[in-house]
């Protein structure tokens, strides 16, 4: 190989990272790949790769795959991590987010390994943005601050403004608008300073942020700024109209919207022909011809956007075209039709926290007229929770005047729902009580999701008791069903189904017909169990083993898991479609830990348990919850409230109904040595503090005693206390 090939190798290297892709391309026009070395043909197709994604053609697979072929037996770590990024790069752009995120976690270690921080940093941004579309937006906002910190030490201000903005993106996108605003309105005074181009993009989104707030005059106001910008951004141009567009269909302007749409449409085409710009303008296109009542045209441009989405894998935009189908369904009456890319829909916005279009998609279930009382309640609740808290007006208004429209649900009676409470005190378990209330009528599943003894089970049973079925709450432990029992276990047998099937059984969800069927540990059911339950909530009928009849059984299923679902499905142990089924309702509680304000009213519930009739007022009973909230309850490993509940029960029996007593067994709490402790006092206590006879209950010697009772710093004054 000749100096000259050499020498173009190393240019066009400098010459792609320092964004000169046109000169680039003309030096690498000017080499043969056929004359290289193996070597140097794998660095060939390197630079040739990031060139042509550079360009938007992502075709890249072969040459990308020599590359990593060869580097990843070489030395030539740093250029293994380039080419693991160039195929984390390609890989995004067919949709393969999982396969993606471990090329670019491998990439930004070797790349961290070697201090080389500034494509440390390139690689974080990328990662952030694939793990948006896996839903990860925390994961992703921590990886843009971390690029944020790189960059400010490299002393690279454009790249920390262009990832603040990145970050802000992220919050609009997930329907977070008060956190992008914040975002936003930090760097309006330094914006003016920025490159053109980060000035384009930073009104373009900060437009459309206050637009779907319910802002559009300022939206258009802001968005104004650009006219004065220069009009060769052609990408930028085209979101321009494709914005532009989107308010005009969020005030109802749909023959603008038409009209600007098209415009966006001509210029993308031209640009980037197969990319998420022209999917969602034709979507948006799409949502245009509805509210124009031109439904076959909103058809077909829906249909043609989905093409786009589905082969790149847009999954918000593949999500948006099911609820165009879904719109269209409702005005040909096709209900179930409506029913089906509604719940699609749903479960995509759902997966990837796309909380903005995902309430927006309920309130639509809702005045499509598809749904029952129950449902239309539950669906109008959750709605009005997202838009409250992210101040969208003009859907507030909406959803409060559905709910002043709605008839008055049938709830449970007001003795099952005192039979089963869910204590709350805190804020954050207030609003997950009332969500449980104004969603128990429907029939949709319900997921519980929370550490372990957070309360799952009681919340399950407070959600049968407002539901007004009248059928029984049936609690299935779904880890604890062998697969060879799961036939008969869920549906029962008719006698003489087979050797030993003596009379007839009722199965599991036989059991729970006109009530509530709650599956505990849903996580570590087998995949036979998980079959057989998504065949149940799909057609909700069920056959008993040996009969030839099915039967309809009207139940409503929840579940309930500690487990992350998400990471089980990557790795094949849970049905994603199962997943989507039971996820209609999601509902996450909170640990212990976050929502202290419960302690006191949760402590006062196993009081009264326990037949309690004391002061509930007094300074014993205060101080008894403060000793309680001031325990480190984020290191509890068996459950919280379920610790919360062992740990009253058990000192209020060993101090024999006195909370004073009991505020002298926290005092100096050591969870290790509890039970010891414990065991100790109610030995001193029964004995009236004989050391002998409580060396020979325990089994010790009276040296043993007298150390424990030195060691616990147990005082005989300290356990005779009167009162209550």
């Amino acid at each position: 190989m000749s100096k000259i090939t050499i020498y173009n190798l190393a240019l066009i290297d400098q010459l792609v990272r320092d964004k000169n892709p046109d000169e680039a391309q003309k030096e690498l026009n000017k080499i043969n790949p056929v004359l290289l070395s193996k070597e140097d043909l794998a660095h060939y197709n390197l630079l040739l790769a990031e060139l042509k994604i550079s360009k938007g053609d992502y075709d890249v697979s072969n040459i990308v795959g020599f590359a990593l072929n060869y580097y990843r037996s070489s030395d030539r770590h740093e250029l293994y991590a380039r080419a693991r990024y160039i195929y984390g790069l390609y890989l995004v752009s067919i949709g393969r987010y999982i396969e993606a995120k471990e090329a670019l976690l491998e990439s930004y270690l070797f790349y961290k390994r070697y201090d080389d921080y500034q494509s440390v940093q390139r690689v974080l941004n990328r990662l952030a943005y694939v793990q948006f579309q896996l839903g990860a937006i925390e994961d992703a906002i921590s990886n843009l601050k971390e690029c944020i910190e790189i960059n400010k030490k490299l002393k690279n201000v454009e790249n920390v403004t262009l990832q603040q903005r990145n970050i802000a993106s992220i919050y609009f996108m997930s329907g977070k608008f008060g956190e992008a605003e914040s975002v936003f309105l930090e760097h309006s005074n330094i914006i003016k300073n920025q490159k053109e181009q980060s000035q384009y993009r930073y009104y373009l989104t900060y437009s459309l942020t206050k637009a779907l707030q319910g802002y559009t005059q300022k939206a258009l106001s802001i968005l104004s700024n650009t006219v004065k910008l220069p009009q060769d951004f052609k990408r930028e141009k085209a979101i321009y109209y494709e914005y532009l567009g989107w308010i005009y269909n969020l005030d109802g302007k749909f023959k603008e919207a038409e009209k600007t749409l098209k415009t966006g449409i001509e210029l993308s085409m031209k640009i980037a022909p197969e990319s998420a710009l022209i999917s969602q303008t034709k979507r948006l296109l799409a949502d245009a011809y509805i509210g124009l009542e031109k439904f076959d045209q909103a058809r077909i441009t829906a249909e043609e956007a989905l093409v786009v989405a589905e082969k790149i894998n847009e999954r918000v935009e593949i999500a948006g075209c099911y609820r165009v189908f879904a719109r269209i369904a409702v005005h040909d009456r096709e209900q179930e039709k409506a029913r089906e890319w509604y719940r699609k829909a749903c479960e995509i916005f759902a997966l990837i926290q796309s909380r903005y279009e995902l309430a927006v998609t309920r309130y639509l279930m809702v005045t499509s007229g598809l749904y029952d009382n129950g449902e239309r309640s539950a669906l109008l609740y959750m709605a009005r929770e997202y838009f409250v808290s992210e101040d969208v007006k003009p859907y507030i208004k909406k959803v409060d005047l559905a709910i002043k429209g709605a008839p008055p649900l049938a709830v449970g009676s007001t003795d099952k729902r005192k039979e089963h409470p869910f204590i709350a005190g805190a804020p954050k378990t207030k609003k997950i009580v009332e969500l449980a209330e104004n969603i128990a009528p429907a029939d949709m599943t319900v997921l519980l999701t929370g550490p372990t003894g957070c309360g799952k089970d009681q919340l399950a049973r407070y959600i049968h008791a407002c539901s007004g079925r009248k059928g029984q709450f049936v609690s299935v432990n779904s880890a604890a069903i062998p697969d060879s029992m799961v036939e008969s276990e869920l549906f029962g047998y008719k006698k003489g189904a087979f050797t030993g099937a003596d009379q007839d059984k009722v199965g599991l969800f036989e059991l729970a017909d006109n009530g509530t069927f709650y599956l505990n540990e849903i996580a570590d059911s087998t995949l036979v169990f998980q079959a057989k339950l998504l065949q149940v909530i799909g057609d909700k009928t069920i056959r008993r083993l040996g009969d030839g009849h099915s039967r309809k059984i009207n139940i409503r299923i929840i579940a309930a898991t500690n487990h992350d679902l998400e990471k089980q499905i990557r790795e094949g142990q849970f049905r994603l479609d199962l997943y989507h089924r039971l996820n209609e309702i999601p509902i996450k509680l909170p640990p212990l830990s976050e929502r202290l304000e419960d302690i006191s009213p949760l402590v006062r519930h196993f009081l009264k348990e326990n037949n309690f009739n004391g002061d509930f007022m007094g300074n014993d009973f205060k101080t008894l919850c403060q000793y309680l909230a001031e325990r480190d309850w984020s290191i509890s490993d068996s459950g919280n409230v379920r610790e919360l509940k062992s740990m009253v029960n058990r000192k209020y029996h060993l101090a024999g109904g006195n909370l004073g007593i009991m505020i002298d067994l926290l005092k100096n709490y050591d969870q290790s040595n509890e039970t010891e402790r414990d065991d100790l006092i109610k030995a001193l206590i029964a004995t009236d503090w004989n050391q002998r006879e409580t060396a020979r209950l325990l089994g010790l010697t009276e040296g043993g005693v007298r150390y424990r009772i030195k060691k616990y710093s147990l005082k005989k004054e300290d356990f005779i206390r009167t009162g209550a």
